[in-house]
């Protein structure tokens, strides 16, 4: 997977601005990762990549990292 790719991604979904996302932000880091930004995300991602994530597994993810080993293991960002 192409990391860089996953984290600018990321920021775009959460909308944040100033800077790009990394690896060791959470939730309590990123301001944007509110509840809309839960509703955003859960939205892009099956959009742009075909992957379901129900709402209540969602809730238990709290970093950036987790989310781009999601990403990893539905195998988007390849080629």
């Amino acid at each position: 997977m192409d990391m860089q790719k996953a984290l600018d991604w990321l920021t775009d979904v959460f909308t944040v601005q100033g800077r790009t996302l990394t690896l060791n932000d959470t939730r309590m880091s990123v301001a944007e990762w509110d509840s809309l930004g839960v509703l955003m995300l859960l939205s892009r991602l099956e959009e742009d990549h075909g992957i379901v994530v129900s709402a209540d597994n969602m809730a238990k993810v709290e970093s950036v990292k987790e989310i781009c080993d999601l990403l990893q293991n539905h195998s988007a960002f390849q080629g």
